[in-house]
């Protein structure tokens, strides 16, 4: 959740690491660290100018983070990596144009500005590759966190839904997907780095393509009318993917045999009319909620299936309990807020919910 300005309470960025154990957390006064479970807490802040993009490497002390620009010793054109244990910078990147989002895995750090996406060996900090791409301003792209199909995808054209597929390791392009008929909004890789989940300006529909053949498996359909989508999360084991947007309803999509789409065989054998007849089909979400305030987020689901955790622009963050052989309608389990304010900072349970 990069919101490029202020918001309420000075919050500019928020955003779950890549196991969703934590949660990184830019202001106009600095940047925080939280724990997301079993209960919400901070556990390290550090007060500084602005921060608009503060990214981790899971749960170590490694942190990045990208000034707001109201401030000169915090430029958007400068990255920092910093130790938050010792409180030490470790080095610090400068580029001409400013950096619009940062990607970590335990093999490759990704910058990436408006034209140009630059590859580090994150153990060096030495860079590797330079990509030139067509112009991405929201800076979309998506980096597996797996060391092994250490895949990274990225827009290939402002005009339709085309997707390069990019092997960070060995620092070649794999493939291209034309995933959707108008731009790309949001760009996700599961953990295993075998399934990219996307969706296009529209917001109807998720498709999910499978890495690296890049054959689609799964399309599910959000809703009949268009929708600004915040975030797209798989879960740790791939089985579910969360969608959150600004109608205020996140659904949680199961991912299995039933909701797989046509093999390539079957497509071929269709009339295009017929074909686009079929795929129109919506697939019915596994599980949903509502939230408090349609207010942009983002959102994850724990290791074990059983919560699904948003936080806001607003500054709060929410635990929902899920059943993951149920689904159905959530209910929250918990509110905290985890930006300062005048009012009480203590997580509380809401009554009647089951608690986590």
């Amino acid at each position: 959740m990069n919101l490029g300005q202020l918001y309420q309470e000075g919050l500019i960025f928020a955003n779950f690491n890549q196991d969703a154990t934590c949660l990184s957390v830019g202001t106009s006064d600095g940047f925080k660290v939280c724990n997301t479970q079993p209960n919400f807490s901070e556990v390290y802040s550090q007060e500084m100018a602005g921060v608009g993009i503060c990214e981790m490497l899971f749960a170590s002390s490694f942190v990045a983070i990208v000034g707001s620009g109201d401030d000169p010793s915090l430029s958007p054109r400068k990255l920092q990596i910093l130790n938050t244990k010792t409180q030490t910078s470790i080095c610090e990147l400068n580029f001409i144009t400013p950096i619009l989002a940062v990607k970590m895995n335990r093999k490759r750090l990704i910058v990436v500005l408006e034209t140009k996406i630059h590859i580090y060996d994150i153990s060096t900090m030495k860079i590797l590759h330079t990509i030139d791409t067509v112009p991405n301003p929201k800076g979309i792209c998506a980096l597996a966190v797996s060391e092994e199909n250490c895949y990274l995808a990225y827009p290939n054209s402002i005009e339709k839904g085309s997707i390069v597929i990019f092997d960070a390791l060995t620092l070649q392009m794999f493939n291209v997907i034309n995933a959707h008929k108008t731009p790309v909004s949001r760009l996700t890789i599961n953990e295993a780095g075998t399934l990219m989940a996307t969706c296009s300006a529209k917001g109807t529909v998720i498709r999910v393509y499978s890495l690296p053949d890049a054959s689609r498996c799964y399309q599910f359909r959000r809703g009949s009318y268009f929708a600004n989508l915040y975030c797209l999360a798989f879960s740790f084991d791939s089985s579910l993917l969360c969608v959150s947007s600004d109608t205020g309803t996140v659904h949680i999509f199961k991912i299995d045999q039933s909701s797989s789409v046509s093999t390539t065989a079957q497509r071929s054998s269709m009339s295009s009319y017929i074909s686009d007849m079929w795929e129109g089909i919506p697939a019915r979400s596994f599980a949903l909620l509502k939230l408090p305030n349609p207010i942009e987020n983002v959102c994850a689901i724990n290791k074990t299936n059983t919560m699904v955790m948003i936080a806001t622009a607003d500054g709060y963050f929410y635990h929902y309990h899920m059943d993951p052989k149920l689904g159905g309608e959530l209910k929250q389990s918990s509110e905290t807020r985890y930006l300062k304010s005048k009012e009480d900072n203590a997580p509380h349970l809401v009554q009647g919910a089951n608690p986590l």
